[in-house]
């Protein structure tokens, strides 16, 4: 949908030209100089509806969220059918984690453009949040059918339907996606995701591979490969690989205490001890980290602060002749 909604009375040539310099402004990340030729437009014509609309994205993108509803509710109000500013108003409410209204607004804009690609993928990453998954998977659907060839509602429905525990069909759209995408890091993780949970451990080592080859700088790969590898016995090479997670990302907590269950497993418990601590430091209620630490200092004959962790970490584990096992955190 074209962007020209000029008011009568108003210079419309001179519009449409600050419109045009504004978005070119814009595209080029000069966000200030758009800005400033919007507001000046606006004291021409205070109701110009493109001028409203794409000024309440600057506000949000300035994160003065509530000010960008404000101007993109003011561009619809001008132009009930305006798609483009009912789809980014559900951006907006989104990312402020208003949902039902986002939802609202992506319904609004597929009622006016039932072919609006954009509003259904987003529509389905909001009712994913609200955990609403057939009808998630059914927007996904939608915006396959609009636009068979675009890749991220193919990776989104395959996020759906693992959550669905329908794992062969995860596969199958974790597929489709990188077909279309070839260096799409998100759906090659995912794809490794699904398959560790299926079995398939070198195949989901492959598809954490093909992640880090396409984006060597982001440490989640890394870190879901460690786990692959060690759970295929591999313990050198998960430990490899979780070192290059934390050299990627030093505050990831996950990769410490990863990288210290592996080296626990080879013997190696004051460093494994040393990454439990590195982890806690990150995040401190990492229970995970804490039992596991006390587990190694009781290892190591450190009794006192090893039971101090476990009860931390694990709880008071009692055991009860009539009630059985108990943990008391």
């Amino acid at each position: 949908m074209a962007e020209h909604h000029n008011q009568p009375g108003a210079d419309a040539g001179s519009i449409e030209e600050g419109l045009a310099l504004a978005a070119q402004m814009q595209s080029n990340g000069r966000l200030g100089e758009a800005e400033s030729i919007y507001r000046r437009i606006l004291q021409v014509d205070p109701s110009q509806p493109v001028a409203l609309h794409r000024l309440g994205i600057l506000a949000h993108q300035a994160g003065h969220s509530g000010v960008a509803v404000d101007l993109i509710k003011a561009a619809i109000a001008c132009v009930p059918d305006y798609v483009a500013a009912h789809n980014n108003l559900g951006n907006v409410y989104r990312e402020m984690g208003r949902l039902d209204e986002a939802i609202d607004s992506y319904r609004q804009a597929i009622a006016i453009k039932p072919d609006y690609f954009e509003a259904c993928n987003n529509l389905g990453l909001c009712l994913t949040l609200q955990q609403q998954f057939d009808a998630a998977a059914d927007s996904f659907r939608q915006a396959i059918a609009i636009q068979p060839d675009f890749p991220d509602p193919h990776n989104n429905l395959g996020n759906v339907l693992t959550r669905q525990h329908r794992l062969e069909e995860a596969v199958s759209c974790f597929r489709s996606a990188i077909a279309r995408r070839p260096a799409f890091t998100e759906a090659h993780t995912n794809l490794g995701v699904v398959l560790k949970n299926l079995g398939r451990l070198d195949a989901a080592a492959d598809s954490f591979r093909q992640a880090i080859a396409s984006q060597p700088d982001f440490a989640d790969p890394y870190n879901k490969l460690g786990t692959t590898l060690q759970k295929m016995g591999q313990l050198e090479e998960a430990i490899g690989s979780y070192r290059q997670a934390i050299a990627i990302n030093p505050r990831f907590a996950g990769a410490y205490c990863n990288l210290a269950n592996a080296l626990e497993q080879q013997g190696r418990l004051e460093e494994a001890i040393a990454s439990y601590r590195q982890a806690l430091t990150i995040q401190p209620d990492n229970a995970e980290a804490a039992g596991s630490l006390g587990s190694a200092l009781l290892r190591l004959g450190q009794l006192e602060e090893g039971l101090a962790m476990e009860q931390k970490g694990f709880g008071v584990i009692t055991f009860d002749l009539e009630r059985g096992v108990t943990v008391d955190r």
